[in-house]
This record gives C-alpha cells, structure tokens and sequence, in this order.
C-alpha cells in the first residue's frame, strides 16, 4: 500500500507544472472524440482557435515541455489574432469561427519539407512543424491566410496576394507579438547578418517585422537574390537568376517582395482599391493600376528605398 501511494504522489507532483500553467492561462484541455483521437486525444479551446494536441509530439519533446511551451504561446496567439482581425474589418466576415491548428513537430506532413507551418485551405486547418519557436515565427501569417481565403470574399488568389498579404498584415500591419518573440526565427531563417542591426527595434529589444521586410526588399531589388535559394509567393523554394531578375514574374517573388509591392500599393491607391481586388490576376495589374506588374515592381523599389531612409534602416 506504501508503494502504491508513493506512486501516486509521485504522479501528481509530475503532473503539476502542466496542470498550474493550464490555471494561470485559464484554458482547460479536455478529451477529444473525433475521427483522430489517436494521434490528437486532447484539444485545448480558446476564444479564437481549437488546439490539437499531437500525442506523438508529447512523445518527442516530452510532456512537460510540450505544454510549457503551448500554453506560453496562447496568449500572444489570441492578442496577434485579434489584431489580423481588426487590420482586415470590412474585407473579412464578421463572425470569424475558431480555427482548428494541429502541431506536427514530428514532421510527417510532406508540406514540411519546405515551410515551418500552412495552412490547408481544402480542410480549414493550421498545421504547425518543427517546434514552438518555428511556430510562433509562423503562425499569425497562416492565420491570416485562414482570414483571406476562408473568411473574405472575394477571397485572395494566385501566389502573390495570398503570400503577400499574409505577409504584408502579419507584419507590416500588426505588431506580431509572436513573430518578435522569436526575432522572427532570424538564426534559422538564413537572413543576412547585416539586417540583425538594421531591423532591431531598440524599444522592445527585437526585431521588428516590418523593417526586415522592408530592408530585406531593398536587397531583393538590388539583386541580391541571384543565386540564393528562397521561398516564393509560388510556395516553392527556387534559385533566383540573372534572368529571372530581368524579368521577374509575379510568383517568382520572395515574400518580402510581395508583401512590400502590397504596402506600396495601400500607400499608393488605397486600402479599398487593393484589398477589393486581391484576387485579380497578377499579369493583368493594369487593369486595376493601369500599370503592369513590371512597372509597378519598379514603383515599389523606390517607393521601398525611402521608406528605408525613414526609418533609419541604411542599406550598405
């Protein structure tokens, strides 16, 4: 009988660090009883999102690690969501239901080959990969993926409104609490190390979103991409070329290209003007700019080398 209840005790104190993090953020995991219970036997519901909890990944990190690091994380995810929400009144529904987002640290899904996280927008679901830094440095541009394609209409199309925009509102737009909290996973992103000192926000001793983006598009534009693998507005890792460069193509852009061409294009013709039409076809810009995807590419750069200049960013 000793043995027993020294097992027990020996349980309960194990299970405290999970179960006090759960009070002090007051969000309750409850049993899960859907078609995958399995591999997610337990959900956490907060106002904006339905957690899934991957019973593999507790496995891998361990369980208390897991849960510090969910429950650390829900908090700036309501805030960051909350903000999406309010930067795109107007343009998305009113009633916005909670998204589902499933942990996939173990990386089993293909799609984690080449992203830290997506979302399906054929299931309506946020998958997240590789641990909760990669998480938060992701997580509020596929929320607003699920906003625009999900919650809009018309809904964003084609690589570059879909990829921009997520970009542009997660961190031109919003101050993205969870982005900063990791520097934007700076270290594992491959960013330029020039860019550490340039986009620092000295106030909140991070980087600050959209000064990376910004200087990162002065580079872009200056042609410090050639030859450089990157992620594409297509959702593919690609090689910039010389002759890519010459003739850039819409999907071809890197993120922070299309997220700049988008703030540019709110600057320049209104908020009406680009978020009512972020579902026409990049190839057929003039038909709404009255200039083509070229000429406003060139508009954006220099538009883009001032902002620089504004905010102190000096691009060697």
């Amino acid at each position: 009988m000793k043995r027993i209840i020294a097992l027990l005790l020996a349980a309960l104190l194990l299970s405290l660090p999970v179960i006090c993090c759960a009070e002090q953020t007051g969000y309750q995991k409850e049993e899960y009883t859907g078609w995958n219970k399995e591999s997610y036997p337990w959900i956490i519901r907060t106002p904006n999102a339905v957690w899934y909890i991957s019973k593999a990944d507790i496995e891998l990190l361990g369980e208390e690690a897991y849960y510090e690091g969910l429950y650390a994380i829900l908090d700036d995810a309501e805030a960051d969501f909350a903000d999406a929400r309010a930067a795109l009144a107007g343009y998305i529904t009113d009633e916005i239901q909670p998204i589902d987002i499933h942990t996939d640290f173990c990386n089993k899904a293909e799609k984690s080959k080449n992203a830290s996280a997506y979302y399906n927008r054929r299931d309506n679901f946020i998958k997240l990969f590789s641990g909760w830094n990669d998480a938060r440095a992701a997580l509020l541009h596929e929320y607003v993926h699920y906003l625009t394609m999900h919650c809009a209409q018309p809904r964003t199309r084609f690589g570059f409104w879909a990829e921009g925009m997520a970009d542009y509102v997660a961190d031109h737009v919003c101050k993205n609490r969870l982005g900063r909290s990791v520097n934007m996973a700076f270290e594992k992103a491959g960013y330029p190390p020039v860019m550490w000192d340039l986009a620092w926000d000295k106030a909140e001793n991070c980087i600050d979103p959209r000064k990376l983006d910004i200087g990162l598009g002065v580079l872009a534009a200056k042609g410090d991409l050639v030859g450089q693998r990157y992620y594409a507005v297509m959702n593919e890792i690609i090689v910039r070329t010389e002759e890519m460069d010459q003739n850039l193509k819409p999907e071809e852009l890197s993120l922070c290209e299309a997220s700049g061409m988008i703030a540019y294009l709110v600057d320049e013709y209104g908020k009406d003007t680009v978020f009512g039409n972020w579902n026409v076809d990049p190839d057929n810009m003039e038909t709404v700019y009255g200039k083509d995807f070229s000429e406003l590419y060139r508009d954006w750069a220099a538009w883009n080398e001032e902002q620089c200049k504004l905010l102190g960013i000096m691009i060697p």
